[in-house]
């Protein structure tokens, strides 16, 4: 292909363009950027690989979810994962350029963006805005054009696809919010790395503790930081502070509780528990052959405990809508039910990898 000092063409359509759709942005544009470079792995392992199990609450009952993007990728890291650099987008610092020199890199690069950039699709145009991410393929700066791979566009009536295709680049410099790439080639894990991985942030999960980083590369920003702050709860503990808060919804003005109602149900769909039980029922299935027969009894809590989360939050939902607050004390009741079985499932999973990544 020929390549002009002011573009960069895709190197890699025909194979990304047919790339399954993922159920997460974050975790299936990993893996299609992985497997640019021969390292297959499935989006339950590297929501694993970056604790995303163990979701944060701050207090704010609009906010809960794993970690931020460039703490996920520094979480999978520092487990043995692959080392990917975060930079923030700078207002008027950052540019094209510096997308084009890391394009010019040779390794894949992911944009974390605004959706109210993504002007390729009406679904993200119409709707609220929400942090996204995408792999950036290819820039023309001359057309003002990128080419972009969105593995999880999610249309209206909930159906995930993959774009493959153009964008306004000036458009998309609207949005970025930061830009991640691979700064050496990855290098597969086995399953006990996996494991070890994956019972390590179990107990993260259990205990509530933050990550220890080993010296993984990050932002400028924060080169100069050996951990992080606390700022809330976490796991376990994040989930029961998080649905404990529920009882405030009860004095809201009608038009705040049909808000609040709306965002704990997308929470929960996108990124906790939804993700979290399906991811955990993925996983055991992957590697039901080096985690035991017993793998199958966490298949079956965890696909159980997703169809009852499932119910619970179309019931949050529908409550939202129809402005019913007097069935909040219920939903918490039935929330931290749940939550006690995700703890038990959890307890097992790690278990059974500790034993395998011996």
């Amino acid at each position: 292909m020929e390549t002009r000092h002011d573009s960069v063409v895709d190197y890699g359509a025909e194979e990304v363009a047919n790339a399954l759709p993922g159920k997460h942005c974050v975790y299936s544009s990993l893996r299609t950027s992985l497997r640019r470079y021969g390292v297959n792995m499935a989006e339950s392992e590297l929501f694993m690989l970056c604790g995303s199990m163990c979701a944060e609450y701050g207090g704010d009952l609009k906010r809960f979810g794993p970690e931020k993007y460039p703490e996920q990728l520094q979480e999978m890291a520092a487990s043995g994962g692959p080392v990917i650099r975060v930079e923030p987008w700078v207002a008027g610092v950052s540019d094209e350029t510096n997308l084009l020199q890391v394009l010019t890199s040779g390794y894949g690069t992911m944009l974390h963006t605004s959706s109210t950039a993504l002007t390729y699709h009406d679904v993200y145009v119409k709707n609220y805005p929400r942090g996204h991410v995408i792999e950036l393929c290819g820039l023309d700066l001359q057309e003002r054009t990128a080419q972009v791979n969105d593995s999880f566009l999610l249309d209206s009536s909930g159906h995930a696809m993959t774009y493959v295709g153009s964008a306004r680049l000036d458009d998309l410099m609207q949005g970025i919010i930061e830009y991640a790439w691979l700064v050496e080639q990855p290098v597969p894990l086995s399953p006990s790395e996996m494991h070890a991985a994956c019972a390590h942030h179990i107990r993260q999960y259990l205990t509530g503790h933050e990550a220890i980083w080993r010296g993984v590369p990050t932002s400028n920003e924060s080169e100069s930081q050996t951990g992080k702050a606390v700022t809330g709860k976490r796991g376990d503990e994040g989930y029961r502070a998080f649905v404990g808060d529920f009882h405030l919804l009860a004095d809201m003005e009608d038009q705040d509780f049909r808000t609040y109602c709306h965002e704990i149900y997308y929470n929960l769909r996108l990124g906790s528990a939804l993700h979290l039980t399906d991811y955990t029922a993925d996983y055991c299935l992957l590697h039901q052959a080096t985690l035991g027969p017993q793998t199958q009894h966490v298949i079956e809590l965890a696909q159980a405990l997703y169809a009852d989360w499932h119910k619970l939050n179309l019931h949050i939902y529908k409550t939202g809508l129809q402005l019913r607050k007097h069935r909040m004390p219920e939903i918490t009741e039935r929330a931290l039910h749940l939550i006690e079985r995700q703890r038990h499932m959890l307890e097992e999973l790690m278990i059974l990898a500790e034993k395998a990544a011996e």
